[in-house]
Parts: structure tokens; C-alpha cells; sequence
């Protein structure tokens, strides 16, 4: 359930008031009077906020003039009755567009934590992909923030705006390039740490399919499997952010699986490049096409699945957009004390504004003493 809550100039508020009763069917509106504007609030379901928000906007409702806010309400009582069910699915988003980009946009944004999770997670991964442990490889998985930018280009691309869609290809490139260097460290220090690695790889490389390891089956050509579970992590992902269910988002994490292959391009072409390994090059860059089809095919098949979802392109402030202050602007003055009557001739003048403080202790104690008590002179009687 979504509370919808609109800011409307006074000559507007008729037709909003009526474009929401006739045509959107909402009911149970209630209007507050501000100073400048009105505010109207109502409930709607979660499968009707998209539609409501939608006709809003093509009446010019936060796109001409006025706000319109959308507040998440985690029960309300009394509870409705359930509804019968339609004969058709609805496909469309639980959620507003513009609650859909702000989620996004949040996982989009390059900060501190999301650097230190790419890092954290690629050593986890580096880790994990030498000691051949499927559980530490999930565990990075788990903790990579990768899927964030991805996100912001497929969502950028929908709604048409540039700015999240360049936005989400930079911090995408910035994460790989960590993912890579701190690759490429773990591959300069594996002659230290485990001088047989790349011996065994080779190993394996000749001994293939006999021998599979967590470095060597993400360094080969992509098969038919890996590329159904790139387009169908892409489309769970765009159902999981258009529904609301961002834990979903850990699953689709661990099927895109991300930085495994992006810490294994960097630390398997080092490794070959000072071993002189041909077969560890060859696995670095298997591991990059690899990479590079994972994430193409996730971000259009979110396209598509936000396409079939009914995602439309944000209409942002026109030119001509008016804000509500504009169409009555008060006065701090006048706002919270009475203004003061103008002189009716220029020899007068008003009356100027009085404060009078609230009486104090001693004032209500002389107040409280009876006429006839004589007063304390100080000097005691003997």
C-alpha cells in the first residue's frame, strides 16, 4: 500500500481534485489548506501506484506544476478487504518510476563502501579461485556490488536519461579495473605464496575436461549454458528491482557470478606473462570474453524485461514548470504575527508592536501576599 500525497496551487486544485475522482477512480481523498497551496493525500495499492502516477504526470502534476511525493506504508489499519483476482496477469511494476530510479540510482552512485566492497571482494575471489573453494567464491560473490552499475546502464537506457546511463558505465569500468589490478597483484604474488599454481593449471589445461578447477572452467569459450544464465540473471534482476524485492538480488548475484571471472583476467595473465605460460594467458583472456558476454547479455535482457514491465521514460521538469511558493508568496511577517494597521494619514503612525513577558516567580509571589501583611523590614523581633 502506497500513500500518494499532492502540493496543488489553489486554481488548481478543482481539477486535480476531479481528474483524481472521474478518471483515476481514487477515493477517500483528503485535502489540507496550506498557506499557499493544498495538499491532497490518498491510498493505492501497490499494483495501481504506477498507473496513478502516470495519469498524474500526463495532467501536467509535477511536470507543469506542483509536487507529488509517494510515501511507503507498511500496514494500515483497518485492513482492506482482498480483492478478487483479475482473469489477467499484471505485468506491470509495483513500484513508480521514480522509485524504481532512485533505488537504482542509490546502488549506482561510486562512494567509499562501494570501492572497498570491490576490493574486499576481489581478494575474497583471488582467494577462493587458488584454493579451488566453491564456498569462498560464493562468499565473493555474495559481497561484489557489481550488479549496481550494470543496473544503472539498463535503467538509464529505458527511461532516457543519459546521465545514469553514463554514470553506470564509468563506476562499471572504475569496479573491473580494481577487479583486475587486484588480479594482477595476487598474480605477481603467487610465485611467493604458491610457485606450483601455474604448473598445475597448465596441467589441467592439457588434461581438460578430465581435470576442472575454478580457474580453469572460467577459462574457457563460453558454452550455450553460460549464456542462458546471463540472460535469464538479467531479466530476474530488472523483475527483482521493478517488484521492490531487493533480496533477490543475492541470488541473481551468485548465477551472474561476476568477479570471479574479473579477478581471474588479471591474476592468470600475470601469472602466464612472468611464468611463461601461453596456457595462463590463454585462461586470463578466455576469462575477459567471458566476462564481457556476461555482461552485455545482463544488461539487455533487463532492458527488455523493463520494456515488458511498462517502463517508461521520466518526465522531468519542463520549462515552463511552476512551483506552488510562486502563485501566492507570503510574507515572513505576516506568517506568524499580526500585521500592524496602516496609518491613516501620514501624521500617524501605527501602533508599534508590543511584547509583554510572562510573569515571573517573584511577581506571582507578590501578587499572592495580602494588602493588609505588613512587609519584612529584615530585622527580627527580640
Amino acid at each position: 500500500m502506497k500513500q500518494v500525497q499532492i502540493v496543488v496551487p489553489f486554481d488548481k486544485t478543482e481539477e486535480v481534485y476531479g481528474f483524481l475522482l472521474d478518471v483515476v477512480g481514487v477515493k477517500n481523498i483528503i485535502k489540507f489548506n496550506a498557506d499557499n497551496a493544498h495538499l491532497l493525500q490518498f491510498r493505492v495499492s501497490d499494483d495501481q501506484v504506477l498507473e496513478t502516477i502516470e495519469k498524474l504526470k500526463s495532467r501536467g502534476v509535477g511536470v507543469e506544476y506542483g509536487f507529488v511525493d509517494i510515501l511507503d506504508l507498511k500496514a494500515s489499519l483497518p485492513r482492506e478487504a482482498e480483492e478478487s483476482q483479475d482473469s489477467t496477469l499484471q505485468r506491470e511494476a509495483t513500484l513508480a518510476v521514480e522509485e524504481i530510479y532512485e533505488s537504482v540510482k542509490a546502488q549506482t552512485s561510486l562512494s567509499f563502501d562501494f570501492l572497498a566492497f570491490v576490493v574486499l571482494s576481489a581478494f575474497i575471489a583471488a582467494i577462493g579461485l587458488i584454493q579451488n573453494n566453491a564456498t569462498i567464491i560464493v562468499a565473493s560473490m555474495l559481497l561484489s556490488p557489481l550488479m549496481g552499475p550494470m543496473l544503472g546502464v539498463a535503467l538509464g537506457y529505458v527511461v532516457s536519461d543519459r546521465g545514469l546511463f553514463v554514470k553506470g558505465t564509468i563506476n562499471e569500468f572504475i569496479a573491473l579495473g580494481l577487479s583486475f589490478g587486484v588480479g594482477a597483484l595476487i598474480g605477481l604474488l603467487i610465485p611467493f605464496i604458491d610457485p606450483g599454481l601455474a604448473v598445475r593449471e597448465d596441467l589441467n589445461m592439457v588434461a581438460q575436461p578430465a581435470i576442472l578447477t575454478e580457474i580453469t572452467r572460467r577459462g574457457f569459450l563460453f558454452s550455450p549454458w553460460d549464456i542462458g544464465i546471463a540472460i535469464f540473471s538479467g531479466a530476474a534482476v530488472a523483475v527483482s528491482v521493478t517488484k521492490g524485492d531487493m533480496s533477490s538480488l543475492v541470488g541473481v548475484a551468485i548465477s551472474a557470478a561476476l568477479m570471479p571471472p574479473a579477478v581471474n583476467v588479471g591474476m592468470m595473465i600475470m601469472v602466464g606473462a612472468f611464468g611463461g605460460s601461453a596456457f595462463g594467458v590463454a585462461i586470463g583472456l578466455n576469462s575477459l570474453g567471458l566476462l564481457f558476454m556476461n555482461i552485455l547479455l545482463i544488461d539487455v535482457a533487463a532492458i527488455l524485461m523493463f520494456r515488458i514491465k511498462k517502463l517508461t521514460p521520466i518526465s522531468s521538469k519542463s520549462a515552463t514548470w511552476t512551483a506552488v511558493t510562486q502563485f501566492r508568496p507570503t510574507s515572513s511577517d505576516a506568517l506568524y504575527h499580526t500585521t500592524p494597521a496602516e496609518p491613516s494619514s501620514p501624521t500617524d503612525e501605527a501602533a508599534p508592536a508590543t511584547f509583554t513577558p510572562a510573569p515571573t516567580a517573584e511577581d506571582s509571589a507578590s501578587e499572592a501576599k495580602s494588602p493588609e501583611e505588613p512587609e519584612d523590614s529584615g530585622e527580627q523581633s527580640s
